[in-house]
């Protein structure tokens, strides 16, 4: 859904160590703009920065390590927003760095910065 929706407008990269001054990180998701790729160049780290970053939480993982991780590498490295989903609730929040959430239980969500809206119904589709 999101990569068809907006593969004109944004480039969305799965598997990506992110190396910012700040750390390293792997979001399971990152949104960049547009760019070319190379395919025949498998680029594991990445050093430039995404527009946003969509984190999902997995039960084995701890809430605050999670944001942690988000304000203290993401935020400082120039992330706009990042998207954290959290499965077992099926909720979405968007995480700005100014520590605004905007939560979605319902609906469309949409980012503030991209302008990217999902049916929070086909996030969690079964």
């Amino acid at each position: 859904m999101l990569l068809t929706a907006y593969r004109k407008q944004y480039s969305v990269l799965t598997e990506l160590d992110l190396e910012f001054a700040f750390g390293k990180t792997r979001p399971d998701l990152c949104i960049f703009p547009k760019r070319t790729l190379d395919w025949l160049t498998d680029e594991i780290v990445v050093q430039d920065v995404p527009l946003t970053t969509l984190e999902i939480l997995s039960p084995e993982q701890s809430m605050n390590s999670l944001l942690e991780r988000i304000y203290k590498k993401h935020f400082p490295a120039g992330v706009k927003t990042v998207w954290l989903i959290i499965p077992a609730l099926q909720i979405v929040s968007i995480l700005l760095p100014n520590r605004t959430q905007l939560n979605f239980t319902e609906g469309t969500i949409t980012d503030p910065e991209t302008g990217i809206q999902l049916q929070l119904a086909e996030i969690f589709e079964g």
